[in-house]
């Protein structure tokens, strides 16, 4: 992706506040100019929608229908995000995890409850064509959680929807995946002592054959990832880091934790992955604000999820992997190819990070 500097772009963001008895849902509108470095100049921010359908604590958008669906205790609601105003409306669903997109539709989870069991269906999605929820195969690892268990992030890969999650009972994380054709769940090998957190922390860019995930505060991990079958036809899934980025820079407000300010700090960073010297992978900061929102009125304010409207994500589609369904005489070969392949990207795509 190409990024002319002082080309203007923008950023949507959809939150969620209590004002004057209400649950209120906002989405704004802001709009900067890319100078690749880090900035305090003021962007433009617009108001382009409010709501008042309940509290809405999770968020989806589908590119290719250019709608942004809001999920909430008592079901939800769509908005057209071309002409910013409610469609329709999502009938009431379990209580879930953060809802994931890919091809499409929307996929939910349901939570773990120490005060009921796992009602079924526990893995849904929902198809804005046929504008029905679809149930899917059950979620089988439940047991290997406890209460607590949440989706931290996730990454759309080749067919497959990989799912970082906290809570594993047996360590801090664990990593699942689900095999969208196949309709079914399979566990994935992760070294989970090389981190103290989940992998991803939403939702991961795939670039080629390689997943770019955040990672803390400023690292960017890269992973490969394998789907290897023996000759018993049982297949294996495994994520592998293959090197940390560091040096993401973004500005910050000067007195960030100040709780009697009246106004919302948002920093919104945009970078790209960049080789380097050598082959030597770097981050570079693109555009870095930070701006205030005037929250008076509001008891709190909570940003549930922020987009581009000019792109969509990348989902690369089934069939087209190199790694897919290997041999074990072919894996250490196309182990060697992502080496190899890696080094070649020269960027990956924008990603917007809201904090």
């Amino acid at each position: 992706m190409t990024v002319n500097q002082g080309e203007a772009r923008s950023v949507c963001l959809f939150v969620s506040s209590y004002e004057e008895g209400e649950y209120t849902n906002t989405v704004y509108e802001v709009k900067f100019k890319h100078g690749g470095k880090v900035t305090h100049e003021p962007p433009v921010v617009r108001n382009v929608a409010k709501f008042r359908e309940g509290y809405c604590r999770q968020a989806a958008r589908i590119f290719n229908h250019s709608k942004l669906y809001s999920f909430g205790d008592d079901g939800g609601f769509i908005v057209d995000t071309e002409t910013w105003s409610k469609c329709s409306s999502i009938p009431p669903i379990p209580a879930s995890n953060s809802p994931v997109c890919a091809y499409d539709k929307v996929y939910y989870l349901a939570c773990r409850s120490c005060f009921q069991p796992i009602m079924e269906p526990s893995f849904q999605r929902y198809d804005p064509d046929k504008e029905v929820c679809e149930q899917m195969a059950s979620f089988p690892f439940y047991d290997d959680y406890d209460h607590g268990m949440r989706i931290s992030g996730y990454a759309v890969y080749y067919g497959v929807i990989l799912f970082s999650l906290y809570g594993l009972r047996n360590g801090n994380f664990g990593v699942v995946a689900f095999h969208v054709s196949r309709n079914n769940w399979n566990r994935v090998k992760v070294d989970t002592s090389t981190y103290c957190a989940p992998p991803f922390q939403g939702r991961a860019v795939v670039v080629d054959e390689t997943i770019y995930a955040l990672y803390g505060e400023a690292e960017i991990i890269a992973f490969s990832f394998s789907i290897d079958k023996d000759n018993d036809d049982f297949i294996a899934y495994s994520l592998s880091q293959m090197f940390i980025l560091h040096g993401l820079e973004f500005a910050r407000p000067t007195d960030w934790c100040d709780s009697h300010l009246k106004v919302q700090y948002l920093s919104i960073t945009t970078f790209r992955i960049v080789v380097g010297e050598g082959g030597r992978h770097m981050i570079k900061t693109i555009h870095s604000n930070v701006h205030s929102l005037d929250i008076k009125g509001s008891e709190w304010f909570d940003l549930v999820f922020c987009f581009t409207l000019e792109y969509g994500d990348y989902e690369p589609v089934e069939g087209k992997s190199v790694t897919s369904t290997n041999t074990p005489k072919q894996e250490e070969r196309n182990a060697r190819k992502l080496e190899i392949e890696a080094v070649k990207h020269e960027e990956a795509n924008d990603v917007p990070i809201g904090y």
